[in-house]
């Protein structure tokens, strides 16, 4: 089994057992759990989309600051009339 297998097998079983630990608590009051389960259940997924879709925009942000700006792109006959001068001088 290959590392990358490895990878999405771990992911996979954390994965089931968030979505189960998420329906147990979202159904908490049925369950005869503390009701307090259901109202994590529904602010802690809103929590992290939110974090996790300001940190893309930083993310995003960061990239666009830190990159230089491209070259000017020479016309490609531009340079094929250099290249034939240069050889009609030598």
């Amino acid at each position: 089994m290959s590392k990358d297998q490895i990878y999405g097998g771990l992911i996979f079983a954390v994965a089931l057992i968030v979505a189960i630990g998420y329906i147990a608590a979202f159904f908490a009051p049925y369950l005869h759990l503390p009701p307090w389960w259901r109202e994590w259940a529904i602010a802690l997924p809103i929590f992290i989309i939110v974090l996790a879709v300001l940190g893309i925009f930083m993310w995003i942000g960061w990239v666009m600051f830190t990159t230089p700006p491209p070259q000017p792109i020479e016309v490609e006959e531009e340079k094929e009339e250099k290249s034939e001068e240069s050889k009609e001088e030598t």
